[in-house]
């Protein structure tokens, strides 16, 4: 065990310095914070501290990045601060996440950046793109059931098919009800296919629903703003 990494030439260096190990040998390296750690960082996500979380990630992780060749459990640090970033809208962020996890070759997250790297393609509306990302990952449901329908969502809004992007939405709103990283944005979206198809008075509904779920919250921003165009286009 060392408190620091210290390589240099291909070996790793004792704190002493007075011993040293090929990093060739090295078949994992787990990296331990003093004010982190993976529990921690499922706790603070799952509570909603997004923000408080990325923080602690880039003040404990980011240092150590320029390790991220070792094979070790950094790479599951590296995913949940995909996630937060993705869900802070730090696109810049999470787009050099992702090549830092590809960078990694470990199947599972190269997998999940693939699947955050094909929602920043929807949402910079580089569609053909992103459902070539989307086809590299063969088997998504392994990686997150209520992710892939939400993808197939958006995939099936693109085209046009909304009554394809409402049983992706059922599907996440009836037996996902309790995930908190994928509900919200599966209701927002169902309150957008409203909307294009007319449905005004449904939109209106999800609206409120996503007011009072969420409050205080980009949810409910987003309700306000779909409560005020579909007042709009009710001519009220």
């Amino acid at each position: 065990m060392v408190k620091k990494l210290n390589i240099a030439g291909g070996r790793l260096y004792s704190d002493t310095g007075q011993a040293s190990t090929s990093v060739s040998v090295i078949t994992k390296v787990e990296f331990r914070f003093s004010g982190l750690d993976l529990k921690m960082c499922k706790k603070m996500f799952y509570s909603g501290k997004h923000k408080a979380l990325e923080n602690l990630l880039q003040q404990y992780v980011s240092p150590v990045m320029i390790h991220s060749d070792l094979p070790g459990n950094l790479g599951d640090y590296l995913v949940w601060m995909l996630r937060v970033q993705y869900g802070n809208k730090n696109w810049s962020g999470a787009e050099e996440t992702i090549v830092k996890l590809r960078k990694m070759k470990k199947a599972e997250q190269v997998d999940i950046a693939n699947l955050y790297s094909t929602l920043i393609l929807l949402n910079q509306e580089k569609i053909g793109t992103a459902e070539a990302m989307f086809a590299s990952v063969m088997n998504p449901e392994e990686i997150s059931v209520p992710m892939t329908e939400y993808i197939r969502g958006r995939f099936a809004v693109e085209r046009k098919d909304y009554r394809q992007a409402m049983l992706h939405i059922s599907k996440i709103i009836a037996f996902h009800s309790r995930n908190p990283e994928w509900l919200p944005p599966a209701t927002v979206l169902e309150a957008e296919v409203y909307q294009k198809t007319g449905q005004f008075k449904k939109a209106e509904s999800v609206a409120n629903e996503l007011l009072m779920t969420y409050p205080g919250t980009q949810w409910s921003k987003l309700g306000e703003q779909i409560k005020k165009q579909t007042t709009g286009n009710r001519g009220e």
